[in-house]
């Protein structure tokens, strides 16, 4: 009996126990009644500055996740569409040049009028290591309205024979015409030659305008544009270099050369050229196109003189300058953090973090985002010496640093 009284007598005094925790319990550092989650209580009982009531509003809802990933999948979609948009201004500003270049030169596109002869160049190819320009030529007049270009040999009517010679020089002529030419001309009711192709002897480049395919391919050798600029200057100076090339192209009647019993005769003028399509990554156009029969004052020839410039288009500066801030961004942070670590004898940095990953992978990265950028000249533009080899230097030192430190560091001994 007496057990059984002292077992009930200690069952309030153990669960008084149970609920009261002692003194030396209540002044440890762990609270049974505390909510693990709640860090603005454990701050206030240890007299720590506590969050504002916006940080306190943020982490609330961190705790729950809906609005923090609401917010990130919006800030995602509107960067995806921002660069949809920029890749669709640029897209539209390459259409708007192509434009442009089929218009011509601004000076002499004002001028034209009906029945003009205009050469119509196609793109085809620019190579920057051999700097030539490949551009196929076809021939075509103005249209009624002076503004179409229409190819030559699309009617009966405007069919006829043009001899094309290129780099040449226009000049009188003094050779007499025999009689048997002389009276073939007069049948035909048209006056006596008097311009010519300098060189008698040089055969055409190409024949056009009896036919709307004819055509005549020409290698144009392209330098540099601008003097004394090393960011102009071709392949160094990536993707600011300029180009710059010309060809003079002049034009004979074959038939009536062919009447008049002699060759490289009845030379005339050409009124002027035009570029249509593109070639990638590059910005082709004609800056001028002169023909110097309309000269006045003393003789210069009856060529036309055609002038071209080569620049990058928007895009591939877009994408070398963002290379470049991007290749400083990662060489500053792996920099910041190697300093943090080595310096500043962060060691958590060197156990937690395996930043030696991180440089060994930005060190071997950096040189392929150069590679996939459009047009990338080879190694040795003046965005390598910016935006490249610093970079890979940097990286290289602390990856060194990294590596050593992480050898050098020794374990704590364990306390016993």
């Amino acid at each position: 009996m007496q057990v059984q009284e002292t077992q009930q007598n200690s069952r309030p005094l153990l669960a008084h126990r149970r609920l009261a925790p002692t003194e030396d319990f209540s002044k440890s550092d762990v609270h049974v009644y505390q909510r693990p989650n709640d860090d603005d209580i454990y701050q206030e009982e240890k007299g720590l500055p506590t969050s504002s009531g916006r940080q306190r509003r943020w982490n609330e809802a961190v705790k729950l996740g809906t609005w923090p990933r609401i917010l990130y999948v919006v800030v995602g979609l509107v960067l995806i569409i921002i660069w949809i948009g920029v890749m669709i201004a640029f897209a539209r500003e390459e259409v708007k040049a192509q434009q442009r270049n089929l218009e011509g030169d601004t000076r002499t596109r004002p001028n034209r009028t009906a029945n003009q002869l205009v050469m119509k160049g196609t793109l085809k190819n620019f190579d920057p290591v051999e700097r030539s320009l490949v551009v196929s030529w076809g021939l075509t007049y103005v249209d009624g309205d002076n503004k179409s270009l229409r190819p030559l040999g699309d009617t009966e009517d405007s069919s006829f024979a043009v001899n094309i010679y290129r780099d040449v020089k226009v000049v009188f002529e003094r050779r007499p015409l025999t009689p048997e030419a002389n009276q073939t001309i007069q049948q035909l009711g048209i006056a006596p030659p008097d311009l010519r192709i300098d060189n008698a002897t040089v055969l055409p480049n190409g024949v056009l305008g009896l036919h709307t395919w004819d055509g005549l391919d020409t290698s144009i050798d392209f330098t540099q544009a601008v003097e004394d600029n090393p960011w102009k200057q071709p392949l160094f100076g990536y993707p600011f270099d300029v180009w710059a090339g010309s060809i003079v192209f002049a034009a004979t009647d074959r038939e009536y050369a062919e009447a008049a019993n002699l060759t490289n005769t009845y030379a005339f003028g050409l009124d002027g050229a035009v570029l249509a399509d593109s070639t990638l990554n590059w910005r082709i156009r004609v800056e001028n196109s002169n023909n110097t029969c309309d000269y006045s004052g003393e003789f210069a020839g009856c060529e036309l003189h055609v002038d071209f410039t080569g620049k990058r288009p928007l895009l591939v500066k877009f994408a070398a300058i963002l290379a470049v801030l991007v290749n400083w961004t990662s060489t500053i942070g792996i920099f910041l953090l190697t300093c943090e670590a080595v310096i500043m004898r962060r060691v958590h940095i060197l156990s937690e973090t395996d930043i030696l990953g991180v440089c060994l992978t930005a060190l071997f990265a950096l040189p392929s985002v150069r590679a996939i950028l459009p047009g990338a000249p080879d190694f040795g533009a003046i965005l390598d010496l910016i935006g490249v080899i610093p970079n890979i230097i940097i990286i290289s030192v602390c990856t060194t640093m990294m590596a050593l430190a992480k050898l050098t560091t020794r374990k704590p001994p364990k306390e016993e």
